[in-house]
């Protein structure tokens, strides 16, 4: 008798644990292929942070990349609003790369920008994708980083590359290139116009 209440109590305690882990995170929705985040409240305190996008009605959308970095970090938790299901970080992921093949490949990066302590803002639809802020300034500095990504043993032409180091120069911010391995680790170059003609002028000699 003795050893099946010692059982229960410890069984209840952990239910407890466990009820004050998804208590202390920040609920969010998945409807209609978007990550909202209904409560004001949170909502601003994720924005503020520099995740998302406010929305009318005061609620905030999350970029699918964002959503699976808090998920990752549990500091939300995604319910499905059509089957009223907790959502995982794959659930996520797999959800969101139907339409965005190369989604983990920037994931990888914008984690590891954030586990830096980087803000970092995704730029849909724009060949530059990540906006980044030197750490402290954001809010107060407009971002001082361009960031590119290119994985390794895809081909990258150089006057494409050209074209976005130039478009990162009119905007005042740094390029960085992100270099992805086969093995997801990543090298961080700096690219300058300088540097760029002089590597030019080096290979047409050669």
């Amino acid at each position: 008798m003795f050893n099946e209440c010692y059982k229960f109590v410890l069984i209840l305690k952990r239910l407890i644990k466990i009820a004050d882990e998804v208590l202390e995170q920040i609920g969010a929705v998945y409807s209609n292929k978007r990550i909202l985040i209904p409560s004001l409240s949170e909502a601003n305190s994720l924005y503020q942070d520099g995740f998302g996008s406010m929305l009318e009605g005061n609620m905030l959308v999350l970029r699918p990349i964002e959503a699976l970095y808090l998920t990752e970090r549990e500091r939300i938790t995604v319910i499905d609003k059509d089957n009223r299901v907790k959502m995982t970080f794959q659930d996520i992921l797999q959800r969101f790369s139907e339409e965005d093949w190369l989604l983990w490949t920037r994931y990888i990066v914008y984690r590891d920008l954030r586990s830096r302590g980087f803000v970092v803002r995704e730029i849909p639809g724009d060949d530059i994708r990540f906006h980044v802020y030197e750490r402290g300034s954001y809010g107060k500095k407009p971002p001082r980083y361009a960031v590119y990504t290119i994985s390794e043993g895809i081909s990258e032409p150089l006057d494409h590359l050209y074209g976005i180091l130039a478009s990162a120069e009119m905007e005042n911010k740094i390029l960085r290139i992100a270099v992805i391995d086969r093995r997801g680790e990543i090298v961080y170059y700096t690219l300058s116009e300088i540097n760029f003609e002089k590597d030019l002028e080096e290979w047409k000699d050669l």
